[in-house]
């Protein structure tokens, strides 16, 4: 946990796809959260509601980001997603179809990667 709002909470980098687009997000231990392009150029922003950033501290939290992997990817998805979470003092890589369940939550919790 950040311990004042202006430390980070979680940056998640998610690349791939169709298309081949990197975007991050990172976000703030106050909610406030900004999206980069691959090329780390700010293309959003904006601010969880307190629900929002509850759900997802909460989501964090049970995570458990020191007990999983620090790679997480098995088989391939053709079109799929990668993502890099980095949360605590750790980074879990993990690809669609294999993301734990507790990064699921996490990622359901954050806000879009698209603009």
């Amino acid at each position: 946990m950040p311990t004042s709002a202006t430390e980070r909470l979680v940056t998640v980098t998610r690349s791939g796809g169709f298309a081949g687009k990197t975007n991050s997000l990172l976000i703030k231990g106050d909610g406030s959260w900004t999206r980069l392009d691959a090329k780390a150029k700010p293309v959003g922003s904006g601010k969880l509601s307190p629900d929002e950033l509850g759900r997802l501290r909460d989501a964090l939290r049970a995570a458990d980001f020191a007990h999983l992997p620090r790679v997480s990817m098995s088989g391939t998805v053709y079109d799929g997603f990668t993502y890099a979470f980095v949360h605590g003092g750790f980074e879990v890589v993990t690809a669609d179809g294999s993301i734990p369940p507790g990064l699921q939550d996490v990622l359901a919790a954050l806000p879009s990667f698209d603009g």
